[in-house]
């Protein structure tokens, strides 16, 4: 999918909102890029199915993105909350993400090559909104596919190649779900476009889809139905993403699982998790990609091209 176009010699601009309306979002579903996000998210998929976490091999190459929520967590800990009446949504958030943009800057310019440094004026966008909203001071699915635009951006200017799916997935999405928790938890973000319980989750998406796909013919035995059992929980958490995610819905929500998750708790019904994994990506594909008060918020340029 990684195409041999020369980028050195691209014209880059400044991104903007194309979906306006919900017809604008019909026109979307036709785009090019459509097809190559989810020949990307396939690919990913494909590269970490039936693989445990620890099976991946540390890589030089992700040592940027991860010093990089290295920096910002360091920065979480300069802008602590501030003492407010309010539980969710604590204002000490906006002042953090005022800062952010001096380490994301310093970071893309060690990211990308020298003949490829007017790359940053795209890419900068999709990275700032992948922490949440400055003005409501939530976060939800929208914001993590920022960052998974982000990626993609990466593959589609070869930063990252063929060879590298695998590491995307385990060696920065996962570094950056894991920091995208201590920020929610952090400022107690508000869920952005929260269905409550009937939605799959209050914040992510994405680790689910990669989640599901790992446990595909596990070696474990592990069926869908493992969710709601503590011990596998327990014992697997930190080898398959799913888990690691029902683990930490448990820490943050109180009552009987099937009562605040019921979605998730409705794939223990499923017989294997090949099934989950390709209900969850059409899911994925209702509830984000072309949900209009979510893909709304997403800027178009030259790289993620509305056309």
């Amino acid at each position: 999918m990684n195409n041999q176009y020369d980028w050195s010699k691209h014209q880059f601009q400044q991104v903007e909102k194309k979906i306006i309306t919900e017809q604008d979002v019909e026109k979307f579903k036709k785009t090019k890029i459509i097809e190559q996000l989810l020949a990307f998210l396939q690919q990913l998929i494909q590269s970490i199915q039936n693989k445990k976490i620890s099976q991946t091999q540390p890589n030089q190459k992700f040592q940027l993105i991860q010093q990089l929520f290295q920096q910002l967590e360091e920065l979480l800990l300069k802008v602590p909350p501030i003492q407010q009446s309010m539980r969710y949504g604590n204002k000490a958030f906006r002042d953090w993400l005022d800062q952010i943009g001096a380490i994301v800057d310093d970071y893309l310019k060690k990211q990308l090559p020298d003949n490829l440094q007017n790359a940053a004026l795209e890419l900068r966008s999709y990275l700032l909104d992948s922490f949440g909203n400055k003005q409501r001071i939530d976060y939800g699915t929208g914001h993590e596919f920022q960052f998974f635009l982000f990626l993609f951006s990466l593959f589609r200017l070869g930063i990252y190649s063929d060879q590298d799916f695998e590491g995307i997935v385990r060696l920065a999405f996962y570094k950056y779900i894991d920091f995208a928790r201590k920020v929610q938890m952090t400022y107690m973000l508000e869920p952005a476009g929260s269905h409550g319980v009937w939605g799959l989750d209050d914040y992510q998406f994405l680790p689910f889809v990669f989640g599901a796909a790992e446990l595909i013919q596990n070696e474990q035995g592990l069926l869908p139905d493992c969710i709601i059992k503590e011990n596998v929980i327990k014992n697997y958490k930190n080898e398959y993403m799913f888990l690691q995610c029902i683990d930490f819905i448990n820490n943050v929500k109180k009552g009987p699982f099937h009562e605040h998750s019921p979605i998730l708790h409705s794939l223990t019904n499923l017989t294997c998790w090949s099934k989950v994994c390709s209900g969850l990506i059409k899911m994925f594909q209702g509830e984000v990609l072309f949900k209009h008060p979510v893909i709304k918020h997403t800027y178009f340029g030259t790289i993620v091209e509305f056309k």
